[in-house]
């Protein structure tokens, strides 16, 4: 598998909003790394986007069992499909590789006028 996608991995922090709740801070840069990144695709991704309201993606990178990202971070990601944000949804940690099922911010282009 090439792992031919560059991305960055982030930690959002959350800040006291000053009436005892938590709002999403400024993201913060953990590591680059290099991946593998698709669309789902077919049955499993119409259903992903059905119940997230989002389209989903497959992220796999090379395990590094000194490091376990789990659902705490985001990735970022700028190539073939655009520059988007992910949320990880799901992990799951192999051998080898770790896959992500992430779905990407629901984010429209702001026109204009």
């Amino acid at each position: 598998m090439k792992l031919q996608d560059r991305l960055i991995l982030y930690e959002r922090e959350s800040v006291s909003d000053g009436a005892g709740g938590q709002i999403p801070g400024d993201l913060t840069e953990i590591t680059r790394l290099w991946g593998n990144v698709k669309p789902l695709s077919g049955m499993i991704g119409m259903t992903f986007q059905q119940m997230n309201g989002s389209q989903g993606f497959e992220v796999i990178i090379r395990t590094d069992f000194d490091f376990a990202p789990d659902r705490k971070y985001m990735i970022g990601y700028q190539g073939i499909y655009g520059e988007h944000l992910f949320m990880i949804v799901y992990p799951e940690i192999n051998k080898y590789y770790t896959k992500f099922i992430c779905k990407s911010e629901n984010k429209l282009p702001v026109q204009a006028s």
